[in-house]
């Protein structure tokens, strides 16, 4: 298994520990955090997306390359999405600026990413 491979499961591994003690730190809070529901919900939606997106990267997919890449964008997409927003949420219920540094902080390494993207491919 190449390297890549192993690094990217593991990361999504340790995501997906992460969402799961998040959900289970707000069901323990359930009193204390508003919309307690609304974020154990979004947490809870999330976590077969995120195991999904774990099978799909163990399954032989020879021939097929651009459905996995379709079907692992769709599901990293809904996974992350949901897990996201109930982060998001569950932040926004203690500080109003942690949610907005947090997102000008996704907006910042996008751009880097992308410009590191974009300067990679005009140097082949």
């Amino acid at each position: 298994m190449p390297k890549a491979t192993r690094t990217r499961r593991l990361a999504l591994s340790s995501y997906v520990a992460f969402v799961t003690a998040l959900m289970l730190a707000v069901i323990a809070a359930n009193h204390t955090i508003a919309n307690s529901s609304v974020v154990i919900g979004l947490l809870a939606i999330s976590l077969p997306a995120l195991a999904a997106l774990l099978y799909v990267d163990t399954l032989n997919w020879e021939g097929l390359e651009p459905a996995r890449d379709m079907i692992r964008w769709i599901v990293g997409a809904v996974g992350v999405g949901l897990s996201g927003s109930g982060f998001l949420l569950m932040l926004w219920n203690f500080s109003r600026v942690a949610v907005f540094l947090v997102a000008l902080q996704f907006g910042v390494w996008y751009l880097l990413i992308a410009g590191a993207f974009y300067l990679s491919e005009r140097e082949e």
